[in-house]
């Protein structure tokens, strides 16, 4: 009798310790994601008013060529650029030229069903602003580049460019596209929810755990109801090493200030 009730005792106990780790799977924050797919049931419970909140490169879009794959050994070259003086020109010619893949392919449908449900959709990516290299609006240049793709955000500042922080490289923000220039995430968050009011709650992916945590805080300090993701779906991008260009591409980019794609390697070959 005693061995039925410790058993009964484990069996239920293990269904509240299963239904409680679920239940901080689901609401805990950051959680890992490595697709979007297994999130559509709780991106259809967001209400009208609620903010959706994404990344964009290596979120929603990524670079075609094989090098970016993140198991590359080429993958961190633009990243190891950006900190190097003087190369604006160099990232620009890539940024102009290179091809781009959507890193899944359910995002523009997506995004257009939440806006037609009323749930605000806001891109927030950490990207320089107005003038680059030889772009003359990053925010219209990106803003363009992702309709080719079918994606477009909710109507913020939609005719023109706004200054979400002031100063010599100012954050703003661009046809639903908020751009941080020198700041944070964060920062720039929160000079837009104090211009354009307080949502209910914010669902945020980033590929980069470091913006979903600095958006957690935001959304603490400000007592709104938060679901960060931490976006790992580049992983899941297949990977052929033998059709990595990566080293000839690095060195033409940086030696040459051209930047070629995998397929045109292929026709030289």
């Amino acid at each position: 009798m005693q061995k039925n009730k410790a058993f009964l005792f484990f069996k239920n106990f293990r269904r509240v310790l299963h239904a409680f780790i679920f239940s901080f799977s689901i609401f805990g924050n950051p959680m890992e994601c490595v697709s979007i797919k297994t999130l559509q049931p709780y991106l259809d419970q967001l209400q009208p008013g609620d903010w959706l909140v994404v990344d964009i490169d290596d979120t929603v879009i990524t670079p075609s060529a094989m090098m970016f794959r993140t198991q590359s050994p080429h993958c961190k070259l633009i990243d190891n650029l950006k900190t190097s003086p003087n190369s604006d020109l160099t990232v620009s010619i890539w940024r102009l030229n290179r091809k781009i893949m959507l890193v899944e392919e359910e995002w523009p449908a997506i995004i257009d069903a939440l806006q037609k449900r009323g749930v605000i959709v806001i891109a927030l990516t950490q990207m320089h602003t107005g003038s680059f290299g030889k772009i003359s609006s990053m925010e219209k240049w990106r803003a363009q580049e992702l309709k080719t793709l079918g994606i477009t955000f909710s109507a913020f500042a939609t005719n023109d460019i706004e200054i979400l922080i002031d100063g010599e490289k100012p954050a703003t923000v661009y046809q639903g596209i908020l751009f941080t220039g020198p700041h944070t995430k964060a920062d720039v968050l929160e000079n837009f929810i104090k211009r354009y009011g307080k949502p209910p709650k914010i669902v945020f992916f980033d590929d980069r755990f470091e913006h979903v945590k600095s958006l957690e805080k935001l959304c603490t300090d400000m007592n709104i109801s938060f679901e960060g993701y931490h976006y790992q779906a580049t992983n899941q991008i297949p990977y052929n090493a033998q059709k990595d260009f990566g080293t000839i591409q690095t060195q033409k980019l940086q030696n040459d200030g051209v930047w070629i794609e995998d397929s045109q390697i292929q026709e030289m070959s």
